[in-house]
């Protein structure tokens, strides 16, 4: 029987996290870059030393989701970390979610984004935003159903490659608010 757990990670599963992260973006994003580009980018972003490194960093905060002991996927919030975007003084984003394909549709991705929002949602008065690749509908209205909404567009490049996304928000002292006056 499998054994799910949700929980904050650890920098012992910085190599969990590196091989998902590795494996999830190349399925996500590899159709846009080309190889070597691609294999420059996981090797700068998704090192196990990377990995390892941003747990040193107290703005990062990671969310996994082990399946037997095994990490299978992960959520990173950065803590203030602003967007031009967001009139919020403060602000968290929901840097990157990914599970290894066996997992997609499983559940996890949703385990995650509430494990967030109860991480987020400890932070007073603050408004969480996050990218979504331009063309992937279907996390648009994942993260809809988490009471994000668009508010824009943006791009991010990398070695002069650019990438369209959709900017999203999710203001929370908004919805605590909400929350009390339907009551």
């Amino acid at each position: 029987m499998n054994r799910i757990m949700i929980r904050r990670g650890v920098a012992g599963d910085a190599r969990g996290i590196s091989r998902t992260g590795r494996e999830s973006f190349s399925r996500a994003f590899g159709h846009l870059y080309p190889l070597d580009v691609l294999e420059r980018y996981l090797d700068d972003t998704y090192s196990e030393q990377k990995i390892a490194s941003s747990f040193s960093n107290s703005r990062n905060v990671f969310i996994v989701a082990d399946v037997d002991d095994e990490v299978v996927g992960f959520l990173k919030l950065k803590l203030a970390c602003h967007h031009q975007l967001i009139h919020s003084e403060c602000q968290v984003q929901v840097q990157k979610i990914y599970v290894l394909p066996n997992f997609a549709s499983s559940g996890l991705g949703s385990c995650l984004m509430r494990s967030a929002d109860a991480e987020i949602g400890g932070i007073r008065s603050v408004t969480a935003w996050l990218m979504v690749y331009e063309e992937n509908r279907r996390a648009v209205c994942f993260y809809e159903r988490f009471g994000y909404r668009v508010i824009g567009r943006d791009t991010y490049g990398f070695e002069g490659i650019r990438v369209p996304f959709t900017v999203m928000e999710k203001n929370y002292s908004n919805e605590l608010r909400n929350t009390v006056d339907s009551r």
